[in-house]
């Protein structure tokens, strides 16, 4: 009995451990050809330029088609608060054509600066040097190639992180709707 049950056990483990592997290769086995599709995405972050500090948050499609170009859309809203303490918010209407590729868990993405616009839509009277200035950083690196972290990628779902040279870490979702 005691044999049987130590078989049944070492047999349990084995079933376990290879099931656990096996889940574990699928999850990692994603192509480029599992990306293709409509997203939506909400995003948040901040950062400080001239002395004026910026908190984004943004609410976008994301269509990524199979011959490795995509279309990123978003309607980016921009409170900054300025060096005298006083605040101003504007909002953008961001396009990015751009291009993308996924090498194992790399995910690599850039705009395509020619075809990229931002145009302010609110706030614009408002010191319209500093909405400049926005659309000036923000163009002058569209056709950066990012290596963004793959950390999801399901028929759901896309979750890529990237760290900044500072060490901090930024993680957007993006979520498939066809």
């Amino acid at each position: 009995m005691n044999q049987l049950r130590r078989l049944f056990t070492v047999s349990f483990v084995i079933a376990t451990y290879l099931i656990v592997a096996a889940s574990c290769c699928m999850a990692q086995n994603t192509s480029a050809q599992d990306v293709p599709g409509h997203y939506t995405y909400q995003h948040a972050f901040e950062y400080n330029l001239d002395g004026n500090h910026f908190d984004v948050h943004e609410t976008g499609i994301m269509d990524f088609y199979p011959d490795g170009t995509a279309l990123d859309s978003a309607r980016q809203v921009y409170s900054v608060t300025l060096t005298d303490g006083s605040m101003i918010t504007y909002v953008f209407n961001y396009v990015s054509p751009s291009r993308w590729k996924l090498e194992g868990e790399d995910f690599y993405f850039a705009g395509i600066k020619e075809r990229f616009r931002m145009d302010v839509v609110e706030g614009g009277d408002m010191e319209p040097k500093v909405a400049q200035r926005i659309i000036e950083v923000i163009g002058g690196s569209i056709d950066y190639e990012y290596r963004f972290h793959l950390g999801t990628l399901t028929d759901k779902k896309l979750q890529w992180s990237f760290t900044y040279r500072d060490g901090h870490s930024d993680t957007w979702e993006f979520y498939k709707t066809f």
